[in-house]
């Protein structure tokens, strides 16, 4: 992640920091110059990260939904018994959270 002085870039996920460099070509075009990226985090957390923030969090728990329900079937069929969806989350979450998490940040469909 590239750094800035005055901002602290390392509290935002790739993602979220993706999102805000798309602001900030987009805010260029409106400002007509190329904004400091202390004008663009301003303008960001202003008037555009809560609600894209919404926005993705849903997105993360229906691929996390989706990771999980996979994560069951296979390790039912594995071990030849219906393992319960609750159970299956659990040992998802414990075992896999963390590796899926960052390579869903990685993608393009973790927003922005």
């Amino acid at each position: 992640m590239k750094s800035s002085s005055a901002v602290d870039v390392e509290k935002y996920r790739p993602s979220e920091y993706r999102a805000i460099l798309v602001h900030k070509y987009y805010l260029g075009i409106e400002r007509g110059y190329d904004p400091t990226f202390e004008e663009v985090v301003e303008s960001w957390e202003a008037s555009h990260a809560d609600d894209w923030r919404s926005r993705k969090m849903r997105r993360d728990v229906e691929a996390q939904i989706k990771e999980i329900e996979a994560y069951r079937t296979k390790i039912s069929k594995e071990r030849a018994v219906d393992v319960d969806w609750k159970d299956a989350a659990k040992e998802w979450v414990n075992t896999r959270e963390a590796k899926w998490r960052d390579q869903w940040e990685a993608t393009s469909y973790a927003g922005a």
